[in-house]
């Protein structure tokens, strides 16, 4: 905001301290001379003005995290997106990868759990759709279910589940726990998957559309060779 007053600022003292001096020049000499410069500058004060206005507004105002990439910072606001949505989008994020980092470890801890995330691909799914997610930052809440319910309930119960089994000595019901919790671990693997499907379906549906005309396009000059 100060850097758009001072813009303000230059371009009318440009023009205010042109105009009385050039309009002197035409009152004495009469001429058309004069009356030409004295439109000129101020056409330029006006220039001056747009242009630098221009150039601000396309700079980056985003000052709550300096980490910000450029090429991240240009990716946001090409999506039209404010400094707080930004700042939100941002904080939430981080919270997820530092999700998906637990999820990675704790699916790697035990042979059951490797098996669990061998079977659905649990960890790579929730990577994919965190880059789905970055790529198209708006759609943060189509991926709530995934980023507020099913992730931190999968890490839950994986940690849980490490802990149990870890266990010096176990019962039937420590075993009768430990198979609940796997089939519940299991469950929201499969879930994950459907997560990441029903994001990307527009995608997946857009490149349907466009193999669909694709081949409507061929189809006529195949014909035509026959």
């Amino acid at each position: 905001m100060f850097k758009k007053i001072i813009i303000w600022c230059t371009g009318m003292l440009i023009t205010v301290v042109s105009m009385p001096i050039l309009a002197l020049c035409f009152d004495i000499q009469g001429d058309w001379d004069s009356f030409f410069w004295f439109v000129l500058s101020l056409l330029l004060g006006l220039i001056y003005v747009t242009i630098r206005f221009k150039r601000l507004k396309r700079q980056p105002h985003y000052q709550k995290d300096p980490h910000i990439s450029p090429q991240m910072l240009k990716h946001y606001q090409d999506a039209n997106m404010s400094d707080d949505e930004i700042d939100f989008f941002r904080q939430t994020m981080q919270q997820a990868e530092t999700q998906i980092k637990i999820l990675a470890n704790n699916m790697q801890a035990l042979p059951k759990l490797r098996a669990i995330d061998l079977n659905h691909d649990t960890t790579k799914v929730s990577q994919l759709l965190f880059r789905a997610i970055v790529k198209e930052p708006k759609r943060l809440h189509n991926a709530g279910d995934f980023l507020y319910r099913h992730l931190p309930s999968i890490n839950e119960l994986t940690s849980k589940y490490i802990e149990i089994n870890h266990h010096e000595v176990k019962t039937a019901d420590t075993y009768l726990v430990l198979d609940k919790s796997a089939a519940a671990i299991d469950a929201l693997s499969q879930q994950i998957q459907q997560d990441y499907a029903d994001f990307v379906a527009e995608d997946v549906a857009d490149l349907d559309t466009e193999i669909a005309v694709a081949r409507h396009q061929i189809t006529p000059d195949s014909k035509e060779e026959d």
